[in-house]
């Protein structure tokens, strides 16, 4: 799998706030106007939110509501039955997610949430519908178990797969970090001792984090020497930018802001390839979103803090389908909130990718080679029905691919609009092929002379 990476330290300069707007000229501004109101069904947009250079309450307020309207239009794409350009599949419109989650909140009745998951079931995730399925049949079997009772009762089974899983995959791990100097190897096959005695605890309050794991994989490939450097830098950022940050919470502040940069720099480093063979191994490591016994253990151990668990576990199980706004650029990354770098994203994907580069979302989730070109297509058909603008999908085709450094460049031959032919009434012959060029013109010549000898007959 290829990752890609960026070498941070050739240009700190990248991790600096994007610069403001030196124009403005401190005035109240109506960015509330700057995008159009939505009009009808057609989803449009214009101008372009800026930044604000000190800006009053009133400034604060209009750029929110123009920053809602944008999310709000782009969020309407997906009543249209648009698939993720990630994953592929089709994405459940908000609406329909709030009119879902109505009628799971007014009933408790577990086979009235499972009918009102059924008439979703075309967005539900492969391993949503996996478990669909194990909850219609326990339920068949026990009239009078809830859907956490099902969980409850696969939980044993489930766990003792899930482990054994994990413990397949750190065994692997541990093999490779044979080929890493002894002191990497050393802190490695540490981490991987302390995570076995977590996943063979049997309370409930220890849980393993898959990114939390990979992390601290990442973390220990960076040398002590260049973290504490980087540490230093990441500090004096944040100091040169909030000199007169003062208060009891300023060092939560640094040590949070120092964190979001680590992990960032850490997600992003060059790394060896043998370094990256051990990354790989762990990114394989199961999750609820692609793992079904991942799935029934995470949510038959969940605190539902005196909630009902059956409504929460059915909101659950649409919630990786909705639509949500996801930057192509990602903000942390001086991506704008602007049309072109906004696309329609499932919730599943647009959380796993967190701020990561677009191409490292490619090398995690490959098939993105393949269902990007279908969700272009698909904005080109919502175009066609003249739900969308020509302009949001070609800009955002570009986005995507200076992004992605060219791989991912969609067809959009499907926007061109070509003009109507006025067909001659004139035919070349019985069958009605299209007259050619010489012919029309003749048809012009015969038309023109029986107009002109009907008016010297009418003279007469």
């Amino acid at each position: 799998m290829q990752i890609f990476k960026i070498g941070f330290l050739l240009n700190r300069n990248n991790y600096r706030t994007s610069p403001v707007n030196s124009n403005y000229n401190n005035k109240p501004t109506d960015n509330y106007n700057l995008l159009k109101q939505p009009v009808g069904d057609t989803v449009t947009f214009s101008g372009k939110i800026p930044s604000i250079v000190t800006p009053t309450m009133e400034d604060l307020i209009n750029r929110t509501k123009a920053v809602d309207i944008l999310r709000y239009n782009v969020l309407r794409l997906a009543k249209y039955d648009l698939p993720c350009p990630v994953c592929g599949r089709l994405m459940l419109d908000v609406d329909k997610f709030n009119e879902f989650e109505n009628k799971v909140l007014s009933t408790t009745n577990p086979d009235e949430i499972l009918n009102f998951i059924g008439e979703l079931k075309k967005y539900l995730h492969p391993i949503e519908k996996k478990m669909y399925s194990i909850f219609r049949e326990e339920r068949y079997f026990h009239p009078d178990w809830s859907l956490y009772d099902i969980l409850k009762y696969n939980l044993p089974s489930s766990e003792k797969k899930i482990v054994q899983t994990q413990s397949k995959i750190f065994g692997e791990i541990g093999i490779l970090s044979r080929d890493l100097p002894p002191d990497t190897r050393k802190e490695v096959q540490n981490l991987i001792n302390e995570t076995f005695t977590r996943i063979f605890d049997t309370r409930e309050t220890s849980r393993f984090s898959r990114r939390i794991f990979i992390n601290k994989i990442k973390d220990i490939f960076i040398p002590e020497g260049v973290r504490q450097n980087l540490e230093e830098v990441f500090k004096n950022e944040y100091l040169k930018d909030k000199p007169n940050s003062k208060g009891a919470k300023t060092f939560e502040d640094i040590r949070a802001f120092i964190e979001e940069k680590m992990e960032y720099t850490i997600s992003n480093w060059i790394y060896t390839p043998e370094q990256d063979k051990i990354i790989e191994k762990a990114v394989e490591l199961p999750i609820a979103r692609n793992n079904i016994d991942a799935f029934i253990v995470k949510y038959a151990k969940r605190d539902y803090k005196g909630a009902n668990p059956d409504q929460k576990i059915a909101l659950r199980m649409l919630s990786n389908s909705l639509a949500t706004v996801e930057h192509i650029k990602p903000q942390f990354r001086k991506g704008a909130t602007e049309p072109k770098n906004l696309a329609v994203e499932c919730a599943a994907d647009n959380n796993g990718r967190g701020s990561e580069h677009i191409i490292e979302q490619i090398s995690e989730n490959p098939s993105m080679l393949f269902n990007y070109p279908k969700y272009m297509g698909r904005l080109c058909k919502i175009h066609g029905m003249g739900k969308v603008e020509k302009s949001y999908i070609t800009q955002q085709n570009k986005t995507f691919r200076d992004e992605s450094f060219g791989i991912l460049n969609a067809d959009l031959s499907g926007l061109r609009q070509t003009k109507k032919k006025k067909l001659n009434k004139f035919k070349s012959d019985d069958l009605g092929i299209t007259p050619t060029k010489n012919e029309r013109r003749a048809a012009r010549k015969l038309k023109l002379k029986i107009k002109s000898a009907k008016r010297k007959n009418n003279k007469i």
